[in-house]
């Protein structure tokens, strides 16, 4: 049996298309997406070990870098030949630097760090493993983050932390979207540690703030905001369960920043009945999160729904036209749709 590759002349007979020896930029697609995981842990080793961060400090050469990581020569080549490969280092000479994406992303005390949101997704780097599990028993197949579990001895604070640690972001970025100028109190539903709180009364000098969060996560929240006593003075902490009891009154506004896509349908309209009695006429719901895009194609949020559908018994990104149908349903009316950052949105909801 002839096992070679048939020739330009033989494929042409065949009905086989003819072109070079490259993979065509579908097949260089499909490799990535082959390969995607030996990606998502090079990655977080190389933040693991702030690889980024000392090369920030000067170039190294191979040498260096090899002394300074402790690995042997073949896995620290083969180590920054993949990290060259993904453009997050450049050579020059015989110098290793880092690229501009990894400058800007990579290097702890930078704005735009990214270290945070790429430990969080590591830790459910074993859980997709059992990705068929999930979707075919539709449960998580990682309980860690009990948060979202009804347990007695529930531990909330690893995720807690986790978002947190995740929150400088949109933390940052929602009052660059919105004006809180005509706000009075603001209460932030879920409000974690506080970093929204902190960030909304450092901008606006006569804004008081209300942080609503389960007495685990608050406990954690004060040792948070004790390092800035000045700004903590118009925090408000308020322990409680927002599924099991009503909100705090005495808000205008009312945030809700990555919360409603942890949790299935009933559960959103439950919290946004609750925002809507708690709320004056005039009063305003907030809602920052990843949403998906409308139409055939639903973007990029979709693979934060597939993060939820490993932790969360109920949780998904949703369109605006799902998360308007539930609004309207607690009563809300005047539903306006922001785009902000990425695959992140605010949806404005008024109570008329």
């Amino acid at each position: 049996m002839n096992h070679r590759r048939p020739g330009a002349q033989g494929a042409e007979r065949l009905g086989m298309e003819v072109r070079g020896e490259a993979f065509s930029p579908c097949e260089k697609n499909i490799f990535q997406m082959m390969t995607g995981f030996f990606t998502a842990k090079l990655l977080a080793v190389a933040v693991e070990l702030d690889l980024f961060t000392w090369l920030s400090e000067k170039p190294g050469s191979f040498a260096e870098i090899k002394a300074h990581l402790g690995l042997a020569e073949r896995p620290c080549s083969t180590f920054l030949d993949a990290l060259l490969s993904l453009t997050l280092l450049e050579k020059k000479g015989n110098l290793y630097r880092n690229s501009q994406l990894a400058e800007t992303f990579l290097v702890q005390g930078r704005l735009d760090f990214q270290g945070p949101h790429i430990r969080f997704f590591d830790t459910l780097y074993l859980a997709c493993s059992n990705l068929k599990a999930a979707l075919f028993e539709n449960r998580p197949v990682n309980q860690d983050y009990t948060y979202f579990f009804e347990a007695a001895d529930r531990e909330v604070t690893c995720y807690s932390t986790l978002m947190h640690d995740t929150s400088i972001f949109p933390a940052m970025v929602l009052p660059q979207y919105w004006d809180f100028a005509e706000s009075r109190r603001v209460l932030d539903v879920g409000g974690g540690y506080g970093r929204l709180c902190l960030t909304l009364v450092s901008q606006y000098p006569e804004l008081e703030a209300i942080l609503f969060d389960l007495p685990e996560v608050c406990k954690k929240a004060q040792e948070f905001l004790c390092n800035y006593p000045s700004l903590a003075e118009r925090i408000d902490i308020h322990p409680g369960d927002f599924f099991g009891e009503g909100f705090p009154e005495g808000a205008d506004t009312i945030v809700m920043m990555r919360v409603t896509h942890d949790w299935p349908p009933e559960r959103v309209v439950a919290l946004f009945h609750k925002a809507f009695a708690a709320l004056p006429r005039g009063g305003r719901l907030l809602i920052h999160e990843a949403f998906k895009d409308q139409g055939p194609h639903p973007g990029d949020a979709a693979l934060i729904s597939l993060l939820l559908l490993l932790i969360s018994p109920g949780g998904e990104c949703r369109t605006f036209v799902e998360i308007r149908a539930l609004l309207q349903e607690a009563g809300f009316s005047r539903v306006e749709l922001i785009p902000t950052i990425y695959f992140y949105s605010l949806v404005v909801a008024e109570k008329c």
